[in-house]
């Protein structure tokens, strides 16, 4: 009988422990989400500003030919 209350006291502090792990996860996975979520957001951002970037480095560029020989 010793051995049985033993074994349902150390099940009823896992339980407890399990029962904690189960109220706290859904608050770490939605704030892990809202973080991803920034995240991609910026990077999104930053994108379009090195696409712009780019292409205005692209048209200077064109705008401006180079000479072929240095001048002497």
């Amino acid at each position: 009988m010793e051995i049985f209350g033993g074994f349902m006291m150390m099940m009823s502090i896992i339980g407890f422990f399990l029962v904690v792990i189960w109220f706290i996860l859904p608050f770490v996975i939605f704030n892990i989400k809202g973080r991803v979520d920034r995240s991609a957001a910026m990077l999104e951002e930053m994108d379009q500003r090195l696409k712009h970037i780019e292409r205005l480095l692209q048209e200077r560029e064109v705008e401006e030919p180079r000479p072929l020989d240095p001048p002497l």
